[in-house]
């Protein structure tokens, strides 16, 4: 058995998950197909384990979640256990577009809103002895995108759905202006405020308040044929369309146009769901449970909607057009779950706990990827980027003193899923507050010792936590008094992290309020 397979058997043991398939599989080429089409589906706020997929979840996936299409994705993909977000959306978002840390100029964004979020019972603006620096709340217009730089390699791109890191300081950072050729719902809006479409007193029919209106030319009522085409029950027919199946309308669109310009292509699909208000389709919360539940199947149809738009993209049930084999899928979350709880992990959407942070993680590229594989190979938002600059031959790269990357290509994982390769340390820098959630903190996780462990220092008491991830996913035991070499070790690596010398490097840190003055770097232990 080789050293992967015996890995998932010891030093990471999946509860109730097989390998047969992975025995099977056949070596794949050295060298990927040149220039794929490369889909991202970023899920709103859904938790690592939220979804049907025992693969990705680790063994751990929460009943009364049921999606039978991620698990096909799944079947006959790569699932990532330890794929890692920013805690909250639009820092992701961020993250993905620029391929950067918010630590650089050009990605100023740590949270949604301000980094003065106080609230609740956590600290308030008169307890807490920081405050938060001023941030972005869009991508710099400055930046290369991954949607410029993609085009700069023959890409043809389209945004759909939620954007959120663009338009608060004018049409110049908007997905249309920062190298999308399409736009559909992309603004500076952070969450749908409706899940269903209403009729107006001129009788037409549109989703209220969402975004600049783009999805109201698909919000018409269900029709008998609509329900046929795709298999939903015809009760439907006459009532308010949701607003999933119209993100799904305006993805087969768009791969229709996109796949008619013969270009390779780049399509972020960014559906509001699982967001709230969370309401399903009627016939899905009737099947599921709950509107949750209901909500979370909404995103599985999306998967089987995009499955078919690839393999008929010109939608007129001839698939000798299909782009399966051209065209690599990835399936992911913006952050940790905020609807119920994210265990074994612990915490959720806004913390820096496995909760906060950890989120599923599936690649599908028939023929290329190795069907029912796992990798424990760790990866973060930041490296969505450069993997699709390698995809895409490297025929142009940012230039390093404008717009260097933080992230790592995992191009080599999607085609050796067993790959001892490590990837460098992931790191957090949060230098303000966000009610209950989060306070101002710098972390690492790293693998020392064939584990995996994470470093914690929060500013306000001065303190370090110290966890092991592999021997304990629920970060329930504090071994910083245990393993005082290990947390020196680590601190010098946020250390040296933090010290790095680049124009664009331009960290912040939480400023004192009783001198004004920035509290600076962690100390190193």
């Amino acid at each position: 058995m080789c050293l992967f397979l015996t890995l998932l058997a010891h030093a990471w043991p999946l509860i109730g998950v097989t390998h047969e398939a992975s025995k099977n599989v056949q070596p794949l080429c050295d060298t990927l197909p040149k220039q794929p089409n490369i889909v991202i589906c970023m899920v709103d706020d859904l938790g690592w384990n939220q979804i049907s997929v025992k693969q990705s979840t680790m063994g751990t996936a929460q009943a009364g979640f049921i999606t039978p299409h991620l698990e096909k994705l799944a079947d006959q993909g790569l699932s990532f256990t330890h794929a890692y977000a920013q805690p909250n959306c639009a820092p992701t978002r961020a993250a993905m577009i620029t391929g950067q840390y918010p630590a650089r100029v050009h990605n100023d964004v740590y949270v949604v809103g301000n980094l003065n979020r106080f609230g609740g019972k956590g600290f308030s603006k008169k307890s807490a002895r920081f405050s938060g620096p001023l941030q972005s709340q869009d991508v710099a217009v400055e930046a290369i995108t991954v949607a410029e730089a993609l085009k700069r390699n023959g890409y043809a791109t389209a945004h759909i759905g939620k954007y959120h890191v663009g338009g608060h300081g004018g049409e110049q950072t908007l997905p249309e202006s920062v190298g999308f050729d399409i736009n559909i719902g992309g603004c500076q809006q952070g969450h749908q405020s409706v899940c269903f479409a209403t009729q107006q007193g001129g009788g037409g029919w549109l989703f209220k308040g969402l975004g600049r209106g783009d999805f109201d030319r698909f919000a018409a009522p269900y029709t008998a044929q609509y329900l046929k085409q795709y298999g939903y029950p015809a009760s439907l027919a006459g009532t308010p369309k949701h607003v999933s199946d119209a993100v799904d309308d305006a993805m087969e669109e768009s791969v229709k146009k996109l796949s008619a310009t013969k270009k390779p292509f780049y399509l972020q699909l960014h559906p509001y769901a699982i967001h709230s208000p969370v309401k399903s389709r009627p016939d899905l919360q009737a099947t599921h449970g709950s509107a949750l539940a209901g909500f979370v199947a909404s995103i599985d149809l999306t998967i089987s909607r995009l499955l078919k738009a690839i393999d008929d993209p010109d939608g007129d049930g001839d698939t000798s057009d299909s782009l399966a084999k051209k065209t690599l899928i990835l399936f992911t979350s913006d952050n940790g779950g905020t609807h119920g709880h994210n265990l074994p992990l612990r915490g959720q959407k806004g913390m820096f706990t496995e909760g906060g942070l950890r989120v599923p993680l599936i690649a599908y590229w028939p023929g290329v990827i190795p069907p029912n594989t796992i990798t424990h190979h760790m990866v973060h938002a930041v490296d969505y980027y450069p993997t699709c600059l390698e995809l895409a031959g490297r025929g142009w790269m940012p230039p390093e003193s404008a717009h260097p990357l933080d992230g790592e290509s995992f191009a080599d994982i999607l085609r050796q899923p067993d790959s001892t390769r490590r990837r460098a340390p992931l790191f957090y820098l949060f230098p303000g507050y966000m009610d209950t959630r989060a306070q101002p903190c710098a972390v690492v996780i790293d693998e020392q010792g064939g584990k995996r462990y994470k470093l914690f220092y929060f500013y306000e008491a001065n303190a370090w936590e110290l966890y092991n991830l592999t021997d304990d996913i629920g970060e329930k035991e504090n071994l910083i008094m245990s393993k005082p070499e290990l947390a020196s070790s680590l601190s010098k690596k946020i250390n040296t992290w933090l010290k790095q010398t680049h124009s664009t490097w331009q960290p912040k840190f939480p400023i004192d309020r009783s001198s004004g003055k920035s509290a600076g770097m962690p100390p190193v232990l």
